[in-house]
């Protein structure tokens, strides 16, 4: 007899579950909204598939829900038990109050909507921050479909105009019970975008945190587009020219075919959709309904243009107290520096007692984050100028292994960074050292200027040049290649995770952005690609150097 998963409303499932409706259907099984008899809460519960979930699939289920079942975040379904059914495996999960994300899609498009900027970044935050965790837990989620993304919304504040959304993602450690093969298949049959990303459709299939990033990246693109990517397909800005200027290198890295082209991990999927649309309506609210009757109106325009004809000429140039202030932090900056210059002796008794090829900076200031005039996307994702202090140092010239026309190591995580500082007597730079090292005394933008130049330095880590062979790539301290070329490992973690470390420097997708000395980004200590490398700095108390 074959296996029954259809149900109706009312039928009864291991004599404790009542079929309130049914939910969806997919490769892991059939899912239902349900009822329990007993305490009259309602769960999702989803009847497995026996092909992937029958009798002799009992140890690996019983795998799965115990992994699924220890997963706790707030973006990913909380698993309640594991049943049987007439033979049928079946587990239950929470039951979010929320839609599917392919059904607000589908509400979104009959009524001729399309997602705001802060709504498609906001629930797309959301799913990279679940498989952030799932990830952290060395799992690959892999079937990432609007399907199967919950999101409840919900308005509030002042005329309830503020857009919140909450996000769960479904089957969470249960997916792994289906073969990546099984999952192409359905892909094909549904004949819709492809959100499956390509090295999962070989015949070796090998999920990665960058397979979820694709997928992530497809679903994004349709939020923000109102239709999925399929075949040849044009950049969303294309579609919607109302969209942020970098909204296609956003897409394009997360979406990119080969996986090491994609965001290594969600979390550098959420920094660059930070840094790219935090200016970018991410908090812009909603068209207000007039709070004063059109009379009112009138008086008002009256009295404002009143006030304004009398203050025209009284009203500060906003730029001109941006430059203003700029010059004077900048200005305080140098004169301290100059002032407290140590005498020549001093680094002369540096350089006799460091190794070779480093840069004496001492004690001072310098001016860290973006100037008061920077107010573009390159810019806002660094705090506004601030005056910063740091003991002296001393840096490595060149990145490692700090020698003149040698190319830099790369590939390498923050540990061994961290190691092979330590096996010459050195350690990691702080983010802080390595800004005001590459800034100079006169705290600027880039290393070389306050001018964007992409002749001055490498840009790009396809083709990495040796060290120092770019001369007009070097800052004011006589610190080279520190603008553009690799990312480096620093050795400051972000205030909210122990796990992970800024780096400085470099931006493979955005030259212009990752050039600026003050730009920054944090990776996970575990990650490395071709992308990253370090320098060293040293104490200058520090035992004197073997020669």
């Amino acid at each position: 007899m074959a296996t029954r998963l259809e149900f109706s409303r009312g039928e009864v499932l291991a004599q404790k579950y009542e079929v309130v409706d049914q939910l969806d259907e997919s490769p892991l099984g059939v899912t239902y909204r349900a009822k329990h008899l007993k305490s009259g809460s309602y769960v999702r519960l989803t009847l497995l598939t026996p092909s992937i979930a029958g009798p002799e699939h009992k140890e690996q289920i019983v795998a799965a829900f115990r992994t699924a079942k220890s997963l706790d975040h707030p973006n990913l379904c909380k698993v309640g038990e594991l049943g049987e059914h007439n033979g049928v495996a079946f587990y239950t999960f929470e039951d979010f109050d929320g839609s599917t994300l392919r059904e607000l899609l589908q509400e979104y498009r009959i009524n001729g909507k399309s997602f705001a900027v802060k709504e498609a970044a906001q629930i797309c935050v959301q799913i990279l921050e679940g498989l952030s965790e799932l990830h952290q837990q060395g799992l690959a989620l892999r079937a990432l479909r609007p399907e199967y993304v919950l999101v409840n919304i919900r308005w509030t504040g002042p005329r309830r105009q503020t857009f919140v959304a909450q996000t769960k993602i479904t089957g969470v450690g249960l997916w792994d019970l289906v073969p990546t093969q099984l999952l192409a298949e359905d892909e094909f049959t549904r004949g819709e975008a492809q959100y499956l990303a390509p090295e999962l459709k070989s015949f070796d299939p090998i999920p990665t945190p960058r397979s979820d990033v694709y997928s992530t990246g497809v679903i994004f693109y349709e939020m923000l587009v109102g239709q999925a990517p399929v075949g040849t397909f044009q950049l969303p800005k294309v579609r919607r020219p109302d969209l942020p200027a970098h909204v296609n290198d956003v897409v394009e890295l997360a979406m990119a075919q080969a996986p090491d082209d994609r965001y290594p991990t969600p979390q550098d999927f959420i920094n660059d959709i930070q840094r790219t649309f935090q200016d970018a309506n991410l908090h812009d609210e909603l068209p207000q309904r007039p709070l004063v009757t059109p009379i009112g109106w009138g008086l008002a325009l009256v009295l404002v243009v009143f006030i304004g004809v009398i203050l025209f000429n009284l009203r500060p140039d906003p730029r001109r107290l941006a430059e203003t202030a700029d010059a004077q932090i900048r200005k305080e900056v140098f004169d301290e520096i100059q002032a407290s210059q140590p005498p020549p002796e001093t680094y002369k008794e540096m350089y006799a007692r460091h190794p070779q090829n480093m840069v004496f900076i001492p004690a001072g200031p310098f001016v860290a984050g973006r100037l008061h005039t920077e107010s573009d996307n390159v810019s806002l994702s660094e705090p506004t100028a601030e005056k910063r202090y740091t003991e002296g140092f001393l840096i490595d010239v060149f990145e490692y292994p700090n020698l003149e026309k040698a190319v830099p190591r790369f590939e390498v995580s923050f540990s061994e960074a961290k190691g092979l500082c330590e096996e010459q007597g050195k350690r990691l730079c702080t983010a802080d050292e390595w800004e005001r090292a590459c800034k100079g005394p006169r705290s600027l933008v880039y290393s070389y200027g306050d001018t964007f130049d992409p002749d001055f330095c490498g840009l790009g880590v396809e083709d990495p040049y040796p060290s120092g062979t770019k001369p007009q790539c070097k800052s004011e301290w006589g610190v080279f290649d520190i603008s553009g070329g690799f990312r480096e490992w620093t050795s400051t973690t972000p205030a909210n995770s122990k796990s992970r470390a800024l780096v400085r420097g470099g931006l493979k997708s955005h030259p212009e952005k990752g050039t600026r000395c003050a730009m920054s980004t944090d990776e996970s200590m575990g990650f490395s690609d071709k992308s990253i490398s370090f320098r060293c700095c040293r104490d200058p108390d520090a035992p004197e150097a073997e020669k």
